[in-house]
């Protein structure tokens, strides 16, 4: 079946089961919140039989355009890979969008008229079931408008009942959490030492924590490479306002890293789910402390919970004085 198999790929695309926090549809789109964005494979997502567009969706969301007529069977047949509870977006505050975002298969035909919105509806249709076109110019100005115009309505309607629209900006800080080498195999990973809970219930608790605390963006990253992790603190640079990172077993080798946090100089929080200090004696050595203000240990997954608290009151006395 058609909407089962672009459910299965798009969820290959996406990074398998374990990085999808959560699924929603609205309109004509399946939206998919993921644990970590930068393993989605965006090309192949976009290039798989059905889908009309992608586009991201804050931080850490993506979304994924298929026709008005089948996009609900794809979307079911989603959740149920997922396994998460699906949400169907009746009236949500849409994104903020515009046609240079989507991604959109074109091959340039002249001289055809634009369709009227049932006959695109029916084009949809079609290129969903047999695949075999892409969209022409002027079907995919139309599937712009259409999306832009849906996107208006349901901001309008939203606001109408007592909402704000995603146009209105978000005022609060930006935290990026950061975790290294074999974090993400939490519940996995000698459970008598970090715990039974799993690598996306940590993430979750980020989120929550996050919005909690007053913060406007929460990114969380994970890398077993160190250079990656030296990446994402260099491009953290006048984008985020504190960090909270778990370097794993970086934390007592990487000067690289100490360096990385030193340039930034945002505003750090060392993270650890274990005692380190209370464990072998090369964990109780320790580059990256250099460069946090607080460290937190021995606390499990609840140790990031405080390290938001503690980053959202130390962000809020910088602000004071």
């Amino acid at each position: 079946m058609v909407a089962n198999r672009a459910a299965a790929e798009v969820l290959k695309c996406i990074g398998g089961k374990r990085n999808v926090l959560a699924n929603s549809l609205c309109m004509t789109r399946l939206r998919v919140m993921v644990a970590n964005p930068t393993i989605v494979d965006r090309d192949a997502l976009g290039s798989i039989e059905g889908v009309l567009g992608t586009t991201t969706r804050g931080s850490d969301g993506f979304e994924v355009v298929f026709g008005p007529r089948t996009v609900t069977e794809v979307f079911e047949a989603f959740a149920a890979l997922t396994g998460l509870e699906p949400t169907i977006e009746v009236a949500p505050p849409a994104a903020s969008f515009s046609p240079s975002r989507l991604s959109v298969q074109i091959t340039s035909q002249n001289g055809s008229k634009p369709p009227s919105a049932a006959e695109m509806a029916s084009v949809l249709d079609d290129i969903l079931e047999d695949g075999t076109r892409s969209l022409d110019e002027s079907e995919s100005r139309e599937l712009e408008r259409m999306l832009l115009d849906s996107d208006k309505r349901a901001d309008e309607a939203f606001a109408a009942s007592g909402g704000e629209s995603d146009e209105t900006v978000v005022s609060g800080p930006r935290v990026l959490v950061i975790n290294g080498p074999n974090i993400n195999m939490l519940g996995i990973r000698e459970p008598d030492i970090y715990g039974g809970e799993c690598f996306s219930s940590l993430l979750e608790l980020c989120k929550e924590s996050a919005r909690a605390e007053g913060f406007s963006e929460c990114q969380c990253f994970q890398s077993n490479h160190e250079g990656d992790i030296v990446d994402v603190i260099q491009d953290a640079y006048q984008a985020y306002d504190g960090i909270i990172i778990n370097p794993g077993a970086y934390t007592h080798t990487s000067i690289a890293i100490l360096d990385a946090l030193k340039a930034v100089s945002i505003p750090a929080i060392e993270v650890h789910i274990s005692d380190v200090d209370d464990r072998e004696d090369f964990r109780k050595v320790s580059y990256v402390r250099l460069a946090c203000f607080e460290t937190i240990s021995g606390m499990g997954i609840e140790g990031y919970r405080k390290a938001m608290a503690d980053l959202a009151a130390h962000l809020s006395e910088g602000r004071d004085d």
